[in-house]
């Protein structure tokens, strides 16, 4: 009996999806990785700046099309 037997189904269900979106996201081609990791330090600087953190987010030529993380509902 493997670990996800045990789970209640809507755990592994949700497990599941985590981990098609993982494999989803590991995928994308390297240019969209950094992407969405500027994406995710954009976002995050105003709050480490609000608690007194230097915070440097990186610069990227911006010709490429934006990357936006899929939703949960694309990794049905």
């Amino acid at each position: 009996m493997g670990p996800m037997e045990t789970l209640n189904p809507k755990v592994a269900e949700l497990l599941a999806a985590k981990e098609a979106r993982r494999r989803k996201l590991a995928g994308l081609p390297f240019p969209a990785k950094v992407r969405a990791v500027v994406r995710l330090q954009r976002m995050v600087a105003p709050v480490l700046r609000a608690r007194g953190k230097q915070v440097r987010v990186w610069t990227i030529e911006e010709s490429a099309p934006q990357y936006s993380a899929p939703s949960t509902q694309d990794c049905d």
